[in-house]
């Protein structure tokens, strides 16, 4: 079983409970302070400690944001609640324990994408893609494209796509064109359509999808895994996502970008 991804925000209306949680590295959940049950709360309260049961059972990779408790905005905590954690009350609050928790600057990497939406804790592990879980193990991630993001891959490819001047520029293809990834200007003046893929599997689909849009004055380029080249018909220009991340690796602001999609920066404990 993997890990469990939770990205949690304290946003108390007592900034010194915040403080408090912050400084004895806890994770807490209000909703009512009326205890560990879940069948004592409705609606988001029911979802939200139902989760933190599932933590304390399982086990969680956490990363866990504490409005006002350090002068710094993006610091947060990352740590893990152990599998078999017991719940600690503060002030009546239900918490949870953070093992081997450290600070971190949010603004530095990937973390930054994984703030609750539209709720105050939830699992993000669509986002982190075991990068949160890998990180609070201290497991090293492989430097490759497989260690990154499909979303992150694709912006891999706009940078791609302008450091080796196959576009002057770049536009979100979405904003155009249905299921499309980029378009661009080519230095010669011709309009630019690009797919980018993670999957084997939909390559084919992908590629099809892409050479609809074939038209005079436009150049299709397709980036996708190494192994499904041959899946790519012919009138597509078939880029491996391998060979981009290696030669954005070669380069000094593809290392940049490359760091900042993988790594994290710790601060000094306090």
């Amino acid at each position: 079983m993997e890990l469990l991804e939770v990205t949690i925000t304290h946003n108390l209306a007592d900034t010194a409970e915040v403080a408090e949680l912050f400084r004895r590295r806890l994770i807490a959940l209000d909703w009512g302070r009326k205890g560990p049950n879940p069948n004592e709360y409705t609606g988001r309260g029911y979802t939200d400690v139902t989760l933190f049961h599932t933590m304390r059972q399982h086990g969680a990779a956490v990363i866990a944001a504490y409005k006002g408790a350090t002068l710094n905005p993006s610091d947060r905590l990352i740590g893990y609640v152990k599998a078999g954690a017991e719940f600690t009350r503060v002030k009546g609050l239900l918490c949870l324990p953070l093992a081997k928790a450290q600070i971190v600057d949010s603004s530095e990497s990937f973390l930054g994408n994984l703030a609750p939406r539209q709720c105050t804790v939830q699992r993000c592990s669509n986002r982190a893609k075991g990068r949160l879980a890998a990180l609070v193990q201290g497991s090293a991630l492989p430097r490759d494209v497989w260690s990154l993001h499909h979303l992150d891959v694709e912006w891999l490819v706009t940078n791609y796509l302008i450091a080796t001047r196959l576009c002057v520029c770049v536009w979100s293809g979405g904003r155009a064109f249905e299921d499309i990834d980029h378009v661009g200007l080519t230095t010669d003046g011709h309009e630019l359509l690009a797919q980018t893929t993670v999957s084997e599997r939909l390559v084919g689909t992908k590629a099809a999808r892409l050479l609809s849009f074939a038209r005079n004055n436009r150049v299709l380029h397709f980036f996708g895994p190494a192994r499904s080249a041959a899946e790519c018909p012919a009138g597509i220009t078939y880029h491996s996502i391998e060979k981009v991340f290696s030669t954005l690796d070669q380069t000094s602001g593809g290392q940049w970008l490359i760091n900042r999609m993988l790594g994290v920066t710790s601060n000094e404990s306090r």
